[in-house]
């Protein structure tokens, strides 16, 4: 009788400790983080950016300037009679504000027209002084200076 040498092959590749020890080893568990890390970043990465943007935007509108602006723009009859009423402010505030000084530009628009306020201040001595606060209207009428000697909320 012939015994006939037979070898057995396996298939596929050997995994870890099944190269060295010949015992077959389980493949690695991996996190949901890990699998779902491209689309954690695609999504939290603009919510992240909003988020920045609202906190800019809330500590520029709860500053004293703006809101001093906004109320002399308000309460201004050149203002009420080119744009009309309510003046409403726009949600893109442009500029810089800090605990020494102030630049805004500040779209704003009634149910007439719109415009665009720029506000110029520096704090001394814990209050705030204005230099300019003046009104452009869309339709390029005249800037108006809402810190004009004959304003009475100067």
């Amino acid at each position: 009788m012939k015994v006939k040498n037979v070898t057995i092959k396996k298939e596929g590749r050997l995994l870890g400790d099944e190269a060295t020890t010949g015992t077959p080893s389980l493949p690695e568990k991996r996190s949901w983080l890990a699998h779902k890390w491209k689309w954690m970043t695609t999504c939290f990465i603009p919510i992240f950016i909003f988020g920045a943007f609202a906190i800019v935007m809330g500590v520029m509108k709860s500053s004293e300037p703006y809101k001093k602006a906004l109320s002399l723009a308000q309460s201004n009859p050149i203002v009420k009679n080119i744009l009309g009423q309510p003046i409403k402010t726009g949600w893109f505030v442009s500029g810089s504000v800090n605990d020494r000084e102030a630049e805004l530009d500040i779209p704003i628009k009634g149910n007439r027209s719109g415009g665009s306020m720029h506000v110029d201040a520096n704090k001394y001595a814990g209050h705030w002084r204005y230099k300019n606060i003046t009104v452009q209207p869309d339709s390029g009428g005249q800037l108006i200076d809402l810190l004009a000697v004959d304003n009475p909320m100067k």
